[in-house]
């Protein structure tokens, strides 16, 4: 199992709802007035908000099974790390309190995504805890990637510390992180439209 296609997956259905729910406000204004589209984002929000559940579940599982049975940690791709690990001569303990910021924004982004997918679910697809939960599924990601750089940066110094031959690469998913930097804005201009359309709605 790749964890890292499982993203790539799960990110892929998260953006579909995006692009779903990007429609006019005022097709969604009254839930008693709902259109057949906006009744059809529910659905595919709820079907997607399960789907992603079980995925997660699985990779969480498979992530528990390998560190406590095969003593493996499957959810960091850095090879300074993965060589410190299996070196024996370095605490295991302590890389693996070094990966637990990585897995808990795992976790932490799930827990956006689904809180997200629930607000969407219900039909409050432009609710400020819609926007809060969008941003911050999106700010997880890109600590995530950034977290993921460092960690395998400081990796690599401490491997050359003890080896002569170490091979360090810093890798920055720059094309990820533009997209999610990009997608943060745009939730941030909608969250703004939001408050302003609110705001006028109390001088009428």
């Amino acid at each position: 199992m790749d964890i890292y296609y499982c993203k790539t997956i799960i990110l892929y259905f998260f953006a579909e709802i995006i692009l779903c729910v990007t429609i006019p406000l005022s097709d969604l204004r009254s839930k008693q007035a709902m259109s057949p589209y906006a009744y059809k984002v529910q659905k595919l929000s709820k079907t997607t908000r399960l789907l992603m559940l079980a995925i997660s579940a699985i990779i969480l599982s498979f992530m528990g099974f390998q560190l406590l049975v095969n003593q493996q940690v499957s959810y960091i791709d850095s090879r300074p790390f993965l060589a410190l690990w299996a070196s024996g001569e370095v605490s295991q303990l302590v890389l693996f309190l070094a990966s637990v910021p990585a897995l808990l924004l795992v976790i932490l982004s799930v827990y956006w995504m689904n809180k997200l997918l629930l607000e969407f679910q219900s039909g409050d697809f432009f609710s400020h805890t819609s926007f809060r939960c969008y941003i911050g599924f999106v700010w997880t990601k890109i600590g995530a990637i950034l977290y993921a750089a460092l960690l395998n940066f400081a990796m690599g110094m401490w491997h050359s510390a003890l080896y002569e031959s170490t091979e360090l690469i810093v890798k920055i998913e720059f094309g990820y992180l533009t997209t999610l930097i990009l997608l943060a804005i745009v939730a941030h201009l909608l969250k703004a439209a939001k408050e302003i359309e609110d705001e006028n709605k109390e001088f009428i």
